[in-house]
């Protein structure tokens, strides 16, 4: 899913912040920042001490950040975030953008040379500030983020909402932080036998990322699905793909319509969905975690 940071002035990341990013998002790394009214992108970098020895040098600068993992486009320095829309504007994407992207470059070298290139071409950088042209791309890109930052310093996050401010820090998603394990409690009061007198808690414990459950996995829905915001139900068997695995054991998915049009399904948990792909590797269950941690979805587990 990748992850876009937008880091105001005088904001130092933590080297753990950093490299936690680039632990879940490893498929290349960049940065840019405006000086002398001129933008400069940097990136290309995979591994997280090239990045960092990069980044160090500018860390109390106005930057935008991004860690990438792969869906379209192979891994290079190419399909590495930021890119330019010009000489004097350049943005990150966080997300997937239906209708671009193929096996060689990603969705977001696409909608740049299709859709944004083109308008600024025509209408200016300032078009990427004007509310009509950011209502008009927030609808075409769902559930996306864009940060934009320009020569002087002017930034836009569109879709900014779906992201989170923590400490004065922009960040498209929560892969910024380390992954922990739900409380699990269980309530023996309501049961007939009522054997333990307590209740019970498993202490939160850190365990691995999923790592099978990961983005653009094809899913199969399990039962119905209603999204309140669209008043749309998708129906048992509707087959989707997997465009951001979330800590609390569910996912967010894309679902391409009979129309040619993507919708989005957010928070869908895992024991709603069948996994289409093949998991080649018996010590690890459906949910990316080792097989003696699977009380975690026990809904999901191998027969």
């Amino acid at each position: 899913m990748c992850i876009a940071i937008y880091k105001p002035e005088n904001k130092v990341l933590s080297l753990a912040t950093l490299k936690e990013c680039y632990t879940s998002n490893p498929d290349g790394a960049g940065f840019m920042y405006a000086e002398n009214k001129k933008l400069h992108i940097e990136k290309g970098f995979f591994s997280f001490q090239s990045f960092y020895d990069a980044f160090k040098k500018h860390e109390t600068k106005q930057t935008v950040i991004h860690f990438r993992i792969k869906t379209h486009g192979k891994i290079d320095t190419t399909n590495c975030h930021p890119f330019a829309v010009n000489n004097a504007i350049g943005f990150v994407h966080n997300g997937i953008i239906s209708g671009f992207g193929d096996a060689n470059h990603s969705d977001t070298i696409g909608f740049n040379q299709s859709i944004l290139q083109p308008l600024v071409s025509k209408w200016g950088n300032l078009a990427l500030f004007q509310d009509p042209i950011i209502d008009l791309i927030e609808g075409r890109i769902g559930y996306s983020k864009l940060v934009f930052l320009d020569r002087h310093g002017n930034h836009k996050i569109m879709n900014e909402h779906k992201g989170t401010w923590d400490d004065g820090v922009w960040y498209s998603n929560d892969s910024y932080k380390p992954y922990v394990a739900p409380v699990t409690t269980y309530d023996w009061k309501d049961s007939k036998y009522d054997w333990r007198k307590n209740v019970t808690t498993i202490k939160p414990i850190t365990l691995p990322k999923p790592q099978v459950v990961a983005i653009g996995a094809l899913v199969e829905l399990l039962e119905d699905i209603a999204d309140p915001g669209t008043l749309t139900v998708y129906e048992t068997g509707e087959l989707c793909e997997i465009v951001a695995v979330n800590k609390d054991f569910t996912c967010d998915l894309m679902h391409d319509g009979y129309n040619g049009k993507s919708s989005f399904l957010y928070n869908v948990p895992y024991h709603s969905l069948s996994f289409v792909d093949e998991y080649k590797d018996d010590s690890i269950d459906p949910v990316g975690v080792p097989a003696y941690h699977n009380y975690a979805a026990p809904s999901l587990l191998r027969k």
